[in-house]
């Protein structure tokens, strides 16, 4: 995934790219395949033929190389395809475009203009790209001092204004709602359908449609013997034997997990809902969501609240986490399930203030439909070891 920010003008070291040789490799095969005279031209055509000019610095995010231009006044951003297109990456690029544009449409939610892209290769730049407005801040993973400083986390003193103007961001993308279960086409007329989702297929008429989808297509990225030299120790077998059994689970339960949600409308879902992906200013307020890509609409068991509020739900984890009384050990757990708490009391208070239903504040205090959400998360990517089969006991009403 890509991060629009000052990292523009923070360009990966020589210590990284030692680190990660193939990714110095793609760079430069980018950076030669793409024509920058043509892509300047092409974001002049864009912006009234100012002259552009294509600063020197770059950086990647994610699948992309990322390059600012400038007009004077103003920078854009280009964030460009660091390898060939593929089908796949352009029904994944014009996804997250026409997303963006229903955002823009039906929200108030802060995102870069999009002044321009292709798809694919077949262009005289040679590259599928974006062409995006700059943002002028870092990242909230990047502010105020960054990782180095903070380790990750939203400062103390701006987390509570902080939460409650994402927990507001979060209302408005649930409150966009379609029919069906899918990536987000835009039709000639600049309205709205849904269409497939790249990789998985549909699009789904029902939430129990979409998980058996899922379940049949749901492949653990780490193979038995990976997870044994893993864990070197503990219940392996019994993980092993859950990592296995879950898909299957998962598909013949699909029906009860859905329940009264099985049918739409379905809520407009951001795959990766991370401060990461969150650009602010010095005060920490929001100037854009960023990273659309892989966003869809999704039955409502997979929402989840923002990804540095995530944790790994009790039946999943190692029960030597808790106390006999379920409550965590771990201090820094309270404090998260504490924040996710106080996080859903600001939901609340922006459904009640634009007179919409409980169905997102409801799902995110649903530790059942909670834990299921995170499973399905990290069941294929990162591919993280638990007791998959445990989230799935309280849909299983035979």
């Amino acid at each position: 995934m890509d991060t629009i920010s000052s990292l523009a003008l923070q360009g990966k070291d020589d210590e990284f790219y030692r680190r990660y040789p193939s990714r110095k490799r793609l760079v430069d095969s980018c950076l030669e395949r793409v024509s920058w005279d043509a892509l300047c031209r092409y974001a002049s055509s864009k912006n009234s033929g100012r002259p552009c000019t294509l600063l020197g610095m770059s950086t990647i995010g994610g699948v992309y190389l990322i390059r600012l231009l400038s007009f004077g006044d103003m920078q854009w951003i280009a964030r460009v395809q660091l390898e060939p297109s593929t089908p796949l990456s352009a029904s994944l690029l014009r996804a997250e475009i026409d997303t963006m544009a229903l955002v823009r449409a039906k929200t108030d939610i802060p995102i870069p203009h999009v002044f321009g892209y292709e798809f694919s290769d077949a262009n005289e730049i040679g590259a599928a790209f974006i062409l995006m407005e700059f943002l002028p801040g870092p990242s909230a993973m990047d502010a105020d001092g960054g990782y180095e400083t903070h380790h990750g986390q939203i400062p103390t003193t701006k987390k509570e204004e902080f939460y409650r103007e994402v927990a507001g961001i979060q209302v408005q993308m649930a409150s966009v709602r379609l029919p069906q279960i899918g990536s987000i086409t835009r039709r000639n007329d600049n309205s709205f359908e849904v269409g497939p989702i790249p990789g998985l297929e549909g699009p789904f008429p029902t939430a129990t449609d979409y998980f058996r989808e899922w379940a049949k297509q749901a492949k653990f990225p780490l193979p038995d013997e990976g997870i044994r030299s893993s864990m070197a120790g503990g219940p392996v077998e019994e993980i092993i034997e859950s990592i296995k059994n879950f898909p299957r689970s998962l598909q013949n339960l699909a029906n009860n997990i859905a329940g009264n949600n099985d049918d739409g409308p379905f809520p407009l879902y951001h795959p990766d809902f991370y401060h990461s992906n969150m650009i602010v200013d010095h005060k920490f307020r929001i100037l854009g969501i960023i990273d659309w890509e892989g966003a869809s609409t999704v039955p409502w068991e997979i929402v989840e609240p923002p990804l540095f509020l995530s944790k790994v739900p009790l039946g999943m984890d190692d029960p030597n986490n808790y106390h006999a009384d379920g409550t965590p050990k771990d201090r820094s757990v309270i404090q998260r399930l504490h924040e996710s708490g106080e996080y859903v009391k600001f939901v609340q208070a922006k459904e009640e203030e634009m007179g919409l239903d409980r169905k997102l504040s409801t799902t995110l205090l649903d530790s059942n439909i909670q834990g299921l959400a995170y499973a399905i998360k990290v069941y294929r990517d990162p591919g993280k070891l638990g007791f998959y089969c445990k989230i799935l006991t309280p849909f299983n009403t035979s």
